[in-house]
């Protein structure tokens, strides 16, 4: 069985170590992306195939969401969690209702509470989710 594959756009390169060594022990391939043409340049070389992206939703030259929207038109529904230090309600709720994100988590996070919100993206249907 292959790992789920993880792709994590953040602007910030401590952030993105951060996401790394959160998630690298819990058998999962991450793919760190500096940035959202970075993060479709990831999603290019991978022909679009990754189970989850961890997006960061204020980022320079191309928002958390513009980066959501270019990458499900080329190629679909691809499952997201957005991660954001200031809280934007509005934006937010156009994500949700545009069904881009699967969960927004605030920055600075709990790597539990992370890794939980990870697992019940990857596998909706295991009974260990809370």
């Amino acid at each position: 069985m292959q790992k789920p594959v993880i792709l994590c756009v953040d602007d910030e390169p401590g952030i993105l170590k951060s996401l790394e060594r959160c998630l690298m022990f819990d058998n999962y391939e991450v793919v760190l992306a500096c940035g959202g043409a970075e993060g479709l340049q990831a999603l290019e070389a991978r022909q679009g195939r990754v189970d989850l992206m961890l997006v960061d939703h204020r980022m320079p030259l191309m928002t958390g969401e513009e980066f959501l929207t270019a990458a499900q038109q080329k190629y679909g529904p691809i499952k997201a969690i957005m991660l954001s230090g200031y809280t934007d309600f509005e934006t937010l709720i156009r994500a949700v209702n545009a069904g881009q994100i699967f969960y927004f988590i605030q920055k600075p996070w709990d790597n539990k509470d992370l890794l939980k919100v990870v697992h019940a993206a990857i596998f909706p249907s295991d009974p260990e989710v809370v």
